[in-house]
């Protein structure tokens, strides 16, 4: 399902907005499919289950919480959103949070500044943007530690429910402090009133981080991957947008840029934005082909790049799986063979490490491939 409606159409129409969105959430009308994946979290939300969702970057974690929260009704719940990334300490934890809390208004004013007292922070305006800016004394850490759960047993008092989505949650498994996971999982046990959505772009460690025995987070919520949207649903929903926006088009080129793509839809979506504002009256093969070729010469510096930033054996690897485009026995005889490969032993930690430098994807039922992909095609190309 494709939520978009005339009169949305009509002003996008008006100010010649590009339907085909790259970056932020927008609101419903142009959120892509994930109806049953949108049912399951608001199911999760309304059962007061806590949830773990994660998947490869850019298959739309963040636009799917943000469309989730906008369907939720403001006067029972209170979402928020919380992103995590490059956060590497306790300290920057309680920063994020206290941050959000305050411009949720979630709690009254004086009541936050006392808490921001007693945990050692104070409220300061950056002198640029003039937005709110939560300033921590980084001496005392300990105090800031073990005053951060004052904040969330305010929350969990809130007469709507509040639901709390951490965005990037597997940087907690690098924070400067040993216990942080501990320190996390107890706030969460003490706060049953709040709802968590705990979200990861990196799949292998957000899969150790909740379904490990020796991990504090062990079995203590439901499980939601991600994947791709379906090809067939996919342009489907596309071509009804170009309909509503009177753009002639060639269902052919649409269907060759999901598989181009793999349906991936942070790039699926930037090839759609491109082809949509380029085309002019009609998107045709001639057209795409054109803007196809310019985006991979966008991203040829990139590709080379990896050359020089890898060591020898993990760029051989990456090579070869360029090659293949999807691999499913990267450690066979058969696939070392055919590439100049070394020991399997040797291969096996070149693609871990690939896999958690992010270079590289496990794709469902296909095997690894690159994960950019116009890296990917690039290389192909090139070697």
């Amino acid at each position: 399902m494709y939520y978009i409606c005339s009169e949305q159409m009509r002003y996008a129409k008006m100010y010649n907005m590009n339907p085909f969105l790259t970056k932020t959430y927008k609101g419903e009308e142009y959120f892509f499919d994930r109806v049953k994946e949108t049912e399951k979290l608001l199911d999760a939300i309304r059962s007061e289950r806590n949830l773990t969702l994660f998947s490869d970057r850019r298959l739309g974690k963040t636009s799917l919480i943000q469309h989730v929260f906008s369907q939720l009704d403001t006067r029972k719940y209170h979402p928020l959103y919380i992103d995590l990334f490059a956060s590497n300490s306790l300290v920057q934890f309680a920063q994020k949070v206290t941050e959000v809390v305050y411009k949720s208004k979630v709690i009254k004013e004086n009541l936050f500044f006392k808490i921001l007292g007693r945990i050692g922070a104070s409220l300061s305006f950056d002198e640029h943007s003039g937005m709110p800016k939560i300033e921590l004394n980084f001496i005392n850490r300990q105090k800031i530690i073990k005053g951060l759960p004052e904040l969330f047993d305010h929350l969990k008092k809130s007469k709507r429910q509040i639901i709390i989505a951490f965005d990037e949650f597997q940087e907690l498994a690098g924070y400067e402090e040993d216990k942080a996971e501990a320190y996390v999982r107890t706030i969460m046990q003490d706060c049953p009133e709040i709802t968590f959505i705990f979200s990861g772009s990196k799949k292998s460690l957000m899969k150790e981080m909740f379904a490990s025995s020796n991990r504090p987070f062990f079995q203590s919520t439901q499980m939601m991957e991600l994947h791709e949207i379906d090809k067939d649903i996919y342009a489907n929903e596309i071509f009804s947008v170009l309909e509503n926006c009177n753009k002639s088009y060639d269902k052919n080129v649409i269907f060759r840029i999901l598989e181009e793509t793999y349906c991936h839809t942070g790039f699926s979506q930037m090839v759609l934005s491109r082809v949509y504002s380029e085309a002019g009256e009609k998107i045709d093969n001639e057209v795409y082909e054109m803007i196809w070729e310019d985006i991979l010469e966008e991203n040829k510096s990139v590709s080379r790049e990896q050359e020089f930033l890898l060591p020898k054996l993990q760029w051989k690897v990456l090579i070869a799986i360029a090659k293949e485009e999807f691999v499913k026995a990267p450690l066979s005889r058969v696939f070392a063979d055919k590439h100049g490969l070394s020991a399997s032993s040797s291969v096996a930690r070149a693609v871990k490490a690939l896999l958690d430098k992010g270079l590289i994807i496990e794709s469902r039922g296909l095997g690894l491939r690159v994960y950019n992909v116009f890296v990917l095609k690039n290389l192909q190309k090139l070697y």
